[in-house]
């Protein structure tokens, strides 16, 4: 077992380390009753972020890791047992084919990707099966009468854009809204009102409040 905790595979070996190592302090949370197994603004990483046009990427890919929506203790474990777990075993492998171990700086790329997919797995899991407050529980047909900001791209007919909001329990959301007509198009950062779903897709207004409150600023 010596061979865990070679230059090679100690990176590795550290990760699933850490993880019992976080396991633990999440049982010892169970028994204390200050679980992370629950989603709570308490326990829930805002991802709330103000991106500029080189960066709108970064919102996509928090909202594929499900930062933000789901308990980030456990999106890290998630990310260590895959990390950890694809390392060791890239590198059994490279020594039964190759008879040698691999740098370990050259394995940890492919076992970065197969980390973060695994935590991508592990979010879909924790929204979809651990429990929720019922009163910060919030349904997608309380979204209309939101206002949302837009965030990433223009809306228009056909052509829609990420915008997000804030519901009354401080949770961030972000949803895909489209104008309800072609007679305007909105631009990022700016307010509109969301009328109505169709599938996916948020139908907005214009939000009259923010257009008079710019105009009076544009006007001074």
């Amino acid at each position: 077992m010596d061979w865990l905790w070679t230059n090679e595979v100690a990176p590795f070996s550290f990760a699933l380390l850490l993880m019992f190592g976080l396991g633990v302090i999440e049982l010892v949370g169970l028994v204390l009753g200050i679980s992370t197994l629950t989603h709570s603004p308490d326990t829930e990483l805002d991802a709330n972020l103000h991106l500029d046009g080189a960066t709108h990427g970064l919102s996509g890919l928090l909202n594929w890791l499900h930062i933000g929506r789901a308990p980030l203790l456990i999106l890290l474990v998630f990310f260590l047992l895959g990390f950890g777990l694809s390392g060791l075993l890239l590198q059994q492998l490279s020594q039964s084919v190759l008879g040698f171990l691999l740098h370990g700086g050259l394995v940890a790329i492919p076992s970065t990707l197969i980390g973060l997919t695994h935590m991508n797995w592990g979010g879909r899991f924790v929204n979809r099966y651990l429990p929720k407050d019922e009163t910060e529980s919030v349904s997608s047909n309380s979204f209309i009468g939101q206002t949302v900001t837009i965030t990433v791209g223009e809306a228009r007919i056909n052509d829609p854009a990420e915008a997000k909001f804030k519901d009354a329990f401080g949770h961030t959301h972000y949803v895909m809204v489209e104008p309800d007509d072609d007679s305007f198009y909105l631009k990022q950062g700016e307010q509109a009102l969301i009328i109505r779903q169709e599938g996916s897709i948020y139908r907005v207004v214009p939000n009259l409040n923010y257009l008079v409150t710019k105009t009076r600023s544009n006007s001074q």
